[in-house]
């Protein structure tokens, strides 16, 4: 695979390279796996929000928006607090 950069780029990386004391394919690798771990994060999010949407759609059941303010305000003095229950 090859990844074409501006020289600009290539200098920056080069630079941070020397300044950390590893190679600029070390640092590319890097960078490609933290990006990889951001989006693989961001569509398991997205997939659980589809997820929802669709169980919301199906049953109706949900918490409304006072009632988790609620929890949130709760569960600052009891890390126990349970999450109110689903209705519709």
């Amino acid at each position: 695979m090859t990844l074409k950069l501006d020289t600009s780029q290539r200098d920056r990386i080069k630079s941070l390279a020397l300044a950390k004391k590893r190679t600029s394919h070390y640092l590319m690798k890097e960078a490609i796996e933290r990006y990889l771990k951001t989006e693989e994060s961001q569509q398991v999010i997205l997939s659980s929000v589809d997820d929802s949407i669709t169980h919301f759609e199906a049953t109706g059941l949900h918490i409304n928006h006072n009632e988790v303010k609620a929890w949130a305000k709760e569960i600052k003095t009891n890390r126990n607090a349970k999450l109110p229950e689903c209705h519709s």
